[in-house]
């Protein structure tokens, strides 16, 4: 009796186990099949790029400008530049030179005596057909004007980069609400 509990036991067991691994499959399938199906209220306007993970040289480039125009250390950004940068940010769009872009920036930082950028976090991607990179940096912009107020922003910048250097800039800024 004792052995044929345990037989019994034994099958049900491995029946069990064996159903668990048959289950998780389909179930993985049956869950890709409804995120296929599911129709999005919205399409992109060009077509999806099937974005990948780009590359630290990228990264190291675009936080490289951003360091150099809080620092004011115009030389070291000018040398991320390409030879034109197409410039967007709050209320300015327009594509520059290498030595206007150096300009612009240059104008921009010196309405402050002092900036520190708090880096929230940052993603390189690339589109799979090799064609489009970018740089998406999330952070704190945090500054002493001349007149000695302080303020800060939330801050994304989207950098485009060809052939090693920044030729696009893409900002927004988040304001924070004023303090009663």
């Amino acid at each position: 009796m004792k052995q044929v509990l345990l037989m019994a036991c034994t099958v049900f067991l491995l029946a069990a186990c064996n159903n668990e691994t048959k289950d998780a499959p389909k179930e993985v399938s049956e869950n890709a099949a409804t995120a296929a199906a599911v129709t999005l209220p919205y399409t992109p306007e060009k077509p999806y790029r099937n974005w990948q993970m780009g590359s630290e040289q990228n990264t190291l480039l675009a936080m490289t400008a951003l360091k150099s125009w809080e620092n004011k250390d115009y030389a070291g950004l000018t040398a991320t530049l390409g030879d034109s940068v197409e410039i967007r940010v709050d209320g300015y769009n327009a594509k520059l030179s290498r030595d206007s872009a150096e300009s612009f920036f240059k104008t921009a930082r010196e309405n402050y005596a002092e900036v520190t950028i708090t880096m929230y976090d940052w993603e390189s991607v690339i589109s799979a057909d090799k064609k489009d990179e970018y740089v998406t940096m999330w952070y704190k912009q945090s500054w002493t004007d001349n007149k000695g107020q302080k303020d800060s922003v939330n801050v994304v910048d989207d950098c485009k980069i060809a052939n090693g250097k920044l030729i696009e800039l893409d900002e927004k800024v988040q304001r924070f609400p004023v303090k009663k």
